[in-house]
């Protein structure tokens, strides 16, 4: 890291807060989607921190909202400090948030036992079981954007937004996959269809782990109130499709949180295609070699459910 930059962060962080003390400023390589530092203050340590993949403040706005939601009903999340909507010695907004002390799950996964494992999947499931209790007042963001009254109008909304961005080649008919998604929403049971606050990128990676817990759930950016079964697309993909071990445990502790509706394994086999089709359409754009298997994916679902 430059002097440059360290001064810059320093002056920004006096700027922001008047009379704080900002002993050492190092960069920190970790993270996908932004650049990062951590600064030694009087105040303790801060993390700044500049995205790089969406850095449109209103964007930002909604992650730091979803988090505080979360945490007003117990979730352990980062504390946002401040949103700088836009820095022109970083080129781009700048968070600042408390730094989380621990190491990241997908950093130290490797070299657990197999109950260390099981104990954090404890932990997920008690974790995400309490999140999944927060519901909105409507399906869609949740400082208002893409509000919808329904479930079905919801999934209908993302589903005509994601198609003319998939690679028709790859993902199949257009028509016979948004006829199937509205088969299998029709199919579930009204009264179980609430807004839930769900967050969106449950993986190993952003869960810190500190003595055998899990202690923080980070990166909120893509949270919003949808069917909360929504986000088992991501933790069978990425966590127990590897680990299925872990999965009953998970769900044990997850429904003394958050009790299963009667057909909650319909509303994960909607989550995974849901799921699928948005990382199609994503890595088509940010990494291409990885759309395919999506698309796939996509294709075999609707093979076996239209």
């Amino acid at each position: 890291m430059s002097t440059d930059t360290a001064t810059t962060i320093r002056d920004l962080l006096t700027r922001e807060f008047p009379g704080i003390h900002v002993t050492s400023v190092h960069p920190l390589d970790k993270g996908y989607t932004s650049k990062q530092w951590v600064a030694t203050t009087d105040e303790g340590r801060l993390l700044v921190k500049v995205p790089q993949r969406d850095p449109r403040p209103d964007h930002l706005r909604r992650l730091v909202a979803s988090a505080q939601v979360a945490a007003e009903h117990g979730v352990p999340v980062v504390r946002y400090r401040r949103l700088v909507p836009h820095e022109p010695a970083l080129n781009g907004p700048v968070l600042i948030q408390e730094y989380q002390e621990g190491d990241a799950a997908g950093e130290v996964w490797e070299s657990l036992t197999e109950d260390q494992r099981l104990a954090l999947m404890r932990d997920l499931g008690g974790i995400v079981g309490r999140l999944h209790t927060v519901v909105g007042p409507h399906f869609g963001g949740v400082l208002g954007g893409g509000r919808a009254a329904s479930l079905r109008e919801s999934v209908e909304a993302e589903v005509a937004a994601l198609l003319p961005l998939a690679q028709p080649e790859l993902i199949g008919d257009a028509d016979t996959l948004r006829s199937a998604i509205a088969a299998a929403v029709a199919r579930l049971a009204d009264e179980a269809n609430a807004p839930t606050l769900t967050h969106g990128d449950l993986w190993l990676p952003n869960l810190l782990v500190r003595d055998g817990r899990v202690t923080c759930v980070l990166d909120f950016e893509h949270a919003t109130y949808a069917e909360r079964f929504r986000d088992f697309g991501k933790l069978d993909e990425h966590i127990f499709d590897a680990f299925p071990a872990g999965r009953g445990v998970f769900l044990d502790a997850y429904a003394a949180a958050c009790p299963l509706p009667d057909d909650w394994e319909r509303r994960v086999d909607l989550g995974h295609v849901l799921h699928a089709l948005t990382m199609h359409v994503y890595f088509s754009r940010w990494a291409p070699q990885w759309a395919p298997q999506y698309a796939e994916q996509v294709r075999k679902w609707l093979a076996r459910d239209a």
